[in-house]
């Protein structure tokens, strides 16, 4: 009896590891850090019919139309409309919050890029610190939080390129990773390359540009469609781990103290000290799946109510298996 039960143990066990791959959606901040610059009223190629600001305010909203109740979203537009023309010295258009995506699109809908004509990338970056799931030191509980940059030009005002990647670094060091877009062919590919490093998630490049260009490139609304879709993917982490995955580090970078970079994720050792994997209880840090990095997922759409349920048929397994062996003469 006892060896029929092991096996059964053992075939449930195996049959939970090798099922097919679920769409594991972790819970994730995405703040839209968007060019609403003067130069945004031309299209993104000589001739074209629509503007980069049209074909912006679209991508966004599929942005958010797909990944909403996946991903919490919130939007910085600089310039800004209020005070200083070089400093985002107003209140952030959205704050991060469950159910924005509404918000966001109808904000976007009454907008346009007009007076200020500038561009000041640094205030836009140290303006996400400003909102509340931005604040802190990521201590790798809690919702993941990125970043996401769109632009079409450079910086004509608050700060030089070194300063911008500067306040990108700082927000990577607190745990906030920035993915950079560049939009239409007037973009900086030096600044854009030094943005994308500094945000610790760069596009990993690809033969078709050599090799090189370690950010987003968009010269139209298929390519900006495109690369806001693998974004959302990659902050979704949907299809690719069993557990959410942590904060990712394709350059290797990790910045929490102890944490190291493994299979592309930042994950540290268990708390008994032994080794950790980039898939064994998540992420976030690898806190050994506490927060939202392990349990915390809404995994398959379980959430922690699938992990525990989990937790209560392994506990029921054992009770099971201690009550036969001890019942056995």
């Amino acid at each position: 009896m006892r060896k029929a039960f092991l096996v059964g143990l053992f075939v449930f066990t195996w049959a939970w590891a090798a099922r097919p791959a679920q769409a594991d959606n972790c819970e994730s901040n995405l703040m839209i850090v968007l060019d609403r610059s003067c130069s945004m009223n031309m299209p993104p190629k000589p001739g074209g019919a629509r503007t980069k600001w049209q074909i912006a305010v679209d991508a966004i909203n599929k942005l958010t139309t797909k990944y909403a109740g996946k991903l919490d979203f919130g939007l910085i537009m600089f310039p800004d409309q209020t005070g200083d023309s070089c400093l985002q010295d107003g209140p952030i258009y959205a704050n991060v919050g469950v159910g924005h995506e509404a918000m966001i699109n109808a904000t976007l809908a009454v907008t346009k890029p007009n007076n200020p004509c500038t561009t000041p990338i640094k205030p836009a970056f140290d303006q996400v610190s400003k909102d509340p799931q931005y604040t802190a030191q990521y201590d790798g509980t809690g919702p993941r939080s990125f970043v996401l940059f769109i632009s079409d030009g450079q910086q004509t005002c608050g700060g030089n390129d070194a300063q911008i990647a500067g306040s990108i670094t700082m927000l990577f060091g607190k745990g906030y990773p920035s993915y950079i877009v560049g939009f239409g062919g007037q973009t900086d590919p030096v600044a854009l390359t030094m943005y994308s490093t500094a945000g610790g998630v760069p596009r990993k490049p690809a033969l078709s540009d050599g090799g090189a260009q370690n950010y987003f490139q968009a010269d139209d609304e298929a390519a900006l469609d495109d690369a806001l879709d693998q974004i959302g993917g990659a902050v979704l982490g949907a299809g690719e781990f069993v557990t959410c995955p942590g904060i990712p580090c394709p350059d290797g970078r990790c910045f929490q103290p102890g944490v190291s970079c493994v299979m592309g994720t930042c994950v540290a050792p268990a708390p008994d000290g032994g080794g950790s994997g980039a898939l064994d209880g998540g992420g976030n840090g690898g806190n050994g799946g506490t927060g939202a990095g392990g349990c915390g997922c809404r995994i398959g759409g379980a959430g922690t109510s699938g992990c525990a349920l989990l937790l209560a048929l392994a506990l029921g397994f054992a009770w099971q298996l201690r009550r036969r062996l001890r019942s056995r003469p």
